[in-house]
């Protein structure tokens, strides 16, 4: 006698990492509003507000999930990869004073096999069968990548970089320089598409670091929301920002 089984349903399953830089830097009020704090003080409230918006929608919820890393000496995560129709806390991140882009970036491409496997294995419990798909990957940061009292080269870093970028991983990353950031740096860091254009962008003024905050939070929102609609990822500029149009050499 033949047991039959239900049809299993299958999803496709986004994974979003939030990359925010915690270095000393971020830490420091604008000289020109220092009444409106510090960069990283409002990514983190505004973040975890973010993320609960989007896990209120009825649709999205069930495709995305969700992890926040910080870096500044070395990485840690502040949120483990989650889907956004289950809780989840967001830590703050321990004090530190560099902007290890090699370490960060080595521990996404260390940490992604894990994440994949947390997030089949949390549908499939849901009785779906789970494609995932290319990682995306929102970096924030106002500094040079810089470890160790020194400038880290461009050879330091693109390694790591790149094994996130080419298969069998194949993310997708946006870099959002803020006020200090280095244009070249985030151009080479972020991918685009053929014809050259690249989702990297710069602040185009530091006189409301609040503002600024939330227009970058407000994009990536908007991202997410369009990019898991379509499964292309799209971003919108920033109010505040400009998009970086190549390296400047």
């Amino acid at each position: 006698m033949t047991t039959s089984h239900p049809t299993e349903s299958r999803v496709r399953n986004y994974l979003i990492y939030l990359v925010l830089d915690t270095s000393e830097s971020m830490r420091r009020p604008s000289r020109e509003a220092p009444q409106h704090g510090n960069a990283q003080e409002h990514f983190e409230r505004l973040i975890p507000r973010m993320l609960r918006q989007l896990a209120a929608h009825p649709v999205l919820n069930k495709m995305a999930a969700a992890s926040v890393v910080a870096f500044n000496d070395e990485p840690e995560i502040l949120r483990p990869m989650t889907s956004l129709d289950r809780a989840a806390s967001t830590n703050r991140p321990k004090i530190g004073y560099g902007t290890d882009y090699a370490q960060v970036l080595k521990f996404l491409g260390d940490q992604h096999t894990k994440d994949v496997r947390t997030v089949k294995l949390n549908r499939e419990n849901d009785n779906y069968a789970v494609e995932v798909a290319a990682p995306w990957i929102f970096f924030i940061t106002d500094g040079r990548p810089y470890a160790r009292n020194l400038d880290q080269e461009l050879s330091e870093w693109m390694v790591h970089r790149d094994r996130l970028v080419n298969p069998p991983i194949g993310a997708r990353i946006v870099a959002i320089g803020l006020p200090g950031a280095d244009r070249d740096t985030l151009y080479s860091l972020s991918t685009g598409q053929a014809n050259g254009m690249r989702n990297a962008f710069i602040a185009d003024r530091s006189s409301n670091l609040r503002e600024l905050s939330e227009s970058v939070v407000s994009a990536i929102e908007s991202s997410i929301s369009t990019s898991a609609t379509t499964g292309l990822l799209t971003i919108r500029t920033p109010v505040g920002m400009s998009r970086i149009d190549g390296p400047r050499s």
